[in-house]
């Protein structure tokens, strides 16, 4: 079986990085041939290089964006270039068929994410089955749609979607999207990458240690924690260290900075930039957060358990399916302030707490994220497709 697998993004980012884990597994477990198209050349393609794996790279289109900018003015200017790019790429997608491809020797086209629509022409053209992954929730988030009557526009053009989670399968139910052709697969990682946290050899004085990973921008809600930071007395803050990984929005970190300032929190608070060996840097830490708006899944989520961290998460996206609240961690309402204050403070009173419910964390991680599991389910999917495909002959 061979399968093109169609990539937005660099490997940095938790989308591109669960597509790759899942094909390498996939070639390994399944002898799935991969063949990777990304948009322009990034990490993901040297990765393949270094494995053999036939890989393209080809601008396209997002039929659908969001946007983090804070300021409206930004946001339509944003949203103007990027309509102008979909209409530039409607005419610019048939020229795929001059970078190399062997169109005729793919048996499936897997897109990575909604946004993105050349697999539907590639599709369209060669008469290919098209599964089209879908790892965001629409519902409350600002984003613009660019193809006109989209959800008609997918349903239409895809064999099979799949869900990463039970919230991201019921808001696109919502929105229209054929529930026949859904289909739910948790995302996975390898668990083998890893260390786990071990706090031996530390004493009861040591700081408590709480990480923040993923893009820094006001939807991931790095703001909620510091405020909640600043609720703390100072005896407490003063056992502390709070370390914030990714790369920032300008305009957003500047205000966080402020805010740090204000609340007298720079011994405290560090922002560390982006960082390209997470799973090993996690198990220096005690405690992670999750105070987004809404996770489709929650990478970052599972990379904490994985990690044998005490997960700290809003009640928002897939985070109550991952997290069950004082069981293998602790969930508080989303911009609750005080909530995510009480945790903190129940987290620095017991911290018994955080060895229990971290070690529960791991093991529901490892039974449930593995991309072994992962993989078994989108090869499933792949066999209904092909089968399917079989009968309409």
């Amino acid at each position: 079986m061979k399968v093109l697998f169609i990539s937005a993004g660099d490997y940095k980012y938790g989308a591109p990085k669960a597509m790759f884990e899942l094909f390498v597994t996939l070639k390994k477990e399944y002898s799935v041939e991969p063949v990777l198209l990304t948009k322009k050349r990034n990490e993901l393609n040297h990765k393949c290089d270094l494995l053999g794996i036939e890989n393209y790279a080809f601008w396209s289109r997002d039929i659908m964006a969001g946007s983090a900018y804070q300021n409206p003015i930004f946001n339509m200017m944003k949203h103007c270039v990027k309509y102008l790019l979909y209409l530039w790429g409607g005419i610019t997608q048939k020229r795929v068929e001059r970078i190399g491809i062997d169109f005729a020797s793919i048996d499936i086209i897997h897109t990575n994410l909604n946004r993105n629509d050349i697999g539907v022409w590639i599709s369209q053209k060669y008469k290919i089955p098209h599964v089209w992954h879908l790892r965001e929730t629409l519902i409350g988030s600002a984003v613009a749609m660019y193809k006109p009557n989209v959800i008609d526009y997918m349903n239409k053009n895809a064999s099979l979607f799949v869900a990463i989670s039970q919230t991201v399968y019921r808001e696109w139910a919502k929105l229209g999207l054929d529930k026949d052709k859904m289909r739910l697969v948790y995302d996975g990682l390898n668990a083998e990458e890893f260390t786990v946290r071990n706090r031996a050899g530390k004493n009861s004085a040591d700081r408590l240690k709480i990480v923040m990973t993923g893009h820094v921008q006001p939807t991931k809600g790095q703001d909620q924690l510091i405020s909640a930071l600043g609720r703390l007395a100072s005896d407490e803050k003063k056992k502390l260290q709070i370390d914030i990984y990714g790369e920032a929005y300008p305009d957003y970190r500047r205000e966080l900075e402020k805010n740090i300032h204000e609340m007298q929190l720079e011994d405290v608070v560090n922002f560390c930039g982006y960082c390209d060996h997470v799973p090993k840097k996690l198990a220096e830490y005690d405690i992670g957060i999750v105070a987004s708006r809404q996770e489709g899944f929650g990478r970052v989520t599972v990379e904490y358990m994985l990690a044998g961290l005490l997960v700290i998460a809003s009640d928002t996206g897939a985070n109550t399916e991952l997290i069950e609240d004082g069981k293998n961690g602790l969930i508080y309402p989303y911009k609750d302030i005080d909530g995510l204050t009480a945790r903190l403070k129940l987290a620095l009173d017991a911290p018994e707490l955080i060895e229990k419910l971290g070690k529960e964390a791991h093991t529901d991680a490892v039974l449930k994220y593995s991309n072994a599991r992962y993989a078994k389910g989108v090869y499933e999917l792949y066999r209904e497709v092909l089968e399917e495909k079989t009968r309409e002959v």
